[in-house]
């Protein structure tokens, strides 16, 4: 493994542990708290290392060949249909009364863009000989 990928992995993977412990302090106070400005402060620090996940992993593609910025934009043009469709869906649903959505259900968005991109990287990835796109 190339050492740029090895240190690329490892940040990303410290600042998912900083989102998992800021969520994990910060989201239980975040129901008890009557303060408004520190339930703000509570509710969007996780969001924090998150922004900064992304822009690293934003970088890593801006500094690929050719073949990884393609194999990612196929992969994050799938997940961004499909999920956009599935919260298009839901929209129409609670528009005609079908169902009924809270508003903390929006916080699952993000995970699945990024499940569903990387389920879509794999698959497209595949599909140009099984490069792994470290």
């Amino acid at each position: 493994m190339p050492r740029r990928a090895s240190s690329y992995r490892r940040h990303v993977m410290l600042l998912m542990l900083a989102y998992v412990g800021l969520l994990a302090l910060t989201w239980s106070q975040v129901h008890v708290t009557t303060n408004l400005a520190l339930k703000v402060v509570l509710a969007l620090s996780p969001i924090v290392p998150m922004c900064a996940a992304l822009w690293l992993i934003a970088m890593d593609i801006v500094n690929g060949d050719e073949l990884q910025q393609r194999v990612h934009l196929i992969a994050l043009s799938v997940a961004t249909g499909v999920v956009s469709a599935g919260s298009f869906a839901a929209g129409m649903l609670c528009a005609a009364g079908v169902a009924s959505f809270g508003g903390d259900d929006l916080i699952w968005v993000l995970p699945a863009m990024c499940l569903l991109y990387s389920a879509a990287r794999w698959w497209v990835g595949r599909r140009y000989g099984g490069m792994g796109c470290a």
